[in-house]
């Protein structure tokens, strides 16, 4: 398990924060091609409910040729980069182009190419907790889920209301499941 503390310092290092401004671009662009890996904090909620906001992403330099569908991956456009899924591959014997979307966007992001993809999420750290996505299970997993975000802008609406729902119903009655709490 990774020290919290060395989490924090390299997500300092890699300036974080919601929206990437140019300046941001240009040394998270450096960092990863010097270090060959860059740790950003995730601010938005488009990979909802894989990656989670203030999920911690560690991402390792790769280039099109060492991802595949289901890949968590950072890609840029213009002077922005995005953490979003592969979720289907077009190949041709010269190029080799995926479509990217966010898990939690209704339509795709459109075709990332070669000169696009910058790395590869590996690891996410949530608390204490370190989700390894190299490992067979969250492969699987993310293959999955990359099917079913193609489908997304259908079933995504729903799921997300019963989630809602879900953490409310939690809230209120997790007061009264609490035993040490009841007796104090």
């Amino acid at each position: 398990m990774m020290d919290k503390n060395k989490i924090e310092k390299s997500v300092d290092a890699s300036l974080l924060g919601g929206e990437r401004r140019l300046d941001d671009f240009v040394e998270i662009i450096q960092q990863l091609a010097q270090q060959g890996r860059v740790t950003l904090r995730v601010r938005g909620s488009s990979m909802l409910p894989w990656v989670r906001p203030d999920d911690v992403a560690v991402i390792r330099r790769a280039g099109i040729d060492d991802v595949r569908c289901g890949d968590v991956v950072l890609f840029q456009r213009e002077s922005r980069l995005f953490v979003h899924r592969l979720v289907e591959k077009h190949s041709t014997p010269r190029e080799t182009q995926f479509l990217a979307k966010g898990d939690a966007h209704p339509g795709p992001d459109g075709m990332v190419d070669r000169e696009l993809v910058l790395g590869r999420v590996v690891h996410i750290h949530r608390g204490d907790k370190r989700i390894d996505l190299d490992s067979p299970r969250q492969l699987v997993l993310g293959l999955i889920v990359s099917q079913l975000s193609r489908k997304s802008a259908y079933w995504y609406p729903i799921a997300r209301a019963i989630a809602l729902f879900m953490q409310s119903t939690w809230r209120l009655i997790s007061p009264f499941g609490d035993s040490e709490n009841a007796s104090e």
